[in-house]
């Protein structure tokens, strides 16, 4: 019985001396094991790696103890050189540990691809608009005889007709085709009767309309392989670019000698 006091004062005394082992080793490894380890009051402060050539930044940044990746989505930007930093993540100036990891993104070596939209009938500045948000470059522009004022006619690109869908390098040149409104001018449909066809032919272009169909339909009031009739009728009003549909005294060519 004389023994209890004794042991149960022991007993407390290791437990408190353990307790504050514990506590004196949770802060050594808190304020100072770890900040100590883990560089809790150093720094890197991020470079700014914008512009820079991808063949400089290994020793760029291994000089200065941080590491890098490169994204697998490549960007895109025609005023700069191929394989140079586009973006970086983390931003310039920040504060990071050392080892930390920089995400690049590199300009790509080759263009993107884009699809030639459709700027048939749009007006001029709409068309700009289009391109441009399209990642396309307008380039020359030409008129043509047309009813339709600063309306695209036809969209060029090295002299060939592009059509909409077909796929272009990213930063491509558009030379566009416009309508100079000529189409509004009206005037009296010319005499085509008892001429032949190729004198019509002539005279249309001359006009600066259009051959639609022709009809071969014999007729014995007329001598053969002229116009007899016309349509629209001579001295209606027409305007540049408007069809021009003929008969002419003969039978129907066969497809050879229509070729």
């Amino acid at each position: 019985m004389s023994d209890r006091p004794f042991t149960l004062y022991k007993f407390l005394k290791n437990i408190i001396i353990m307790l504050s082992i514990g506590v004196v080793a949770i802060l050594f490894f808190f304020y100072i094991y770890l900040p100590a380890t883990t560089n809790h009051n150093e720094a890197i402060t991020v470079p700014d790696l914008l512009g820079k050539s991808f063949e400089d930044i290994d020793q760029f940044l291994t000089n200065r103890n941080l590491r890098y990746e490169v994204v697998t989505d490549s960007g895109y930007a025609e005023n700069q050189p191929p394989q140079v930093i586009l973006s970086q993540n983390p931003k310039t100036g920040m504060k990071v540990k050392e080892d930390r990891k920089i995400y690049l993104t590199l300009n790509a070596t080759i263009p993107p691809q884009v699809r030639m939209p459709d700027l048939t009938n749009t007006d001029l500045l709409n068309a700009e608009d289009i391109l441009e948000t399209n990642g396309l470059k307008r380039g020359d522009l030409s008129y043509s005889p047309d009813r339709r004022v600063n309306a695209i006619i036809e969209q060029r690109m090295n002299g060939e007709k592009i059509e909409p869908g077909t796929l272009l390098y990213k930063g491509s040149i558009i030379d566009l085709v416009i309508g100079n409104g000529d189409g509004i001018k009206r005037f009296a449909t010319p005499n085509f009767l008892l001429k032949s066809l190729e004198e019509v032919k002539f005279q249309i272009d001359a006009s600066q309309l259009k051959l639609d169909d022709v009809n071969y339909i014999p007729n014995d009031t007329v001598p053969p392989n002229l116009v007899y009739k016309q349509l629209p009728p001579v001295g209606s009003i027409v305007r540049t670019g408007d069809l021009i549909e003929v008969w002419v005294n003969a039978e129907k060519p066969k497809e050879n000698d229509l070729n």
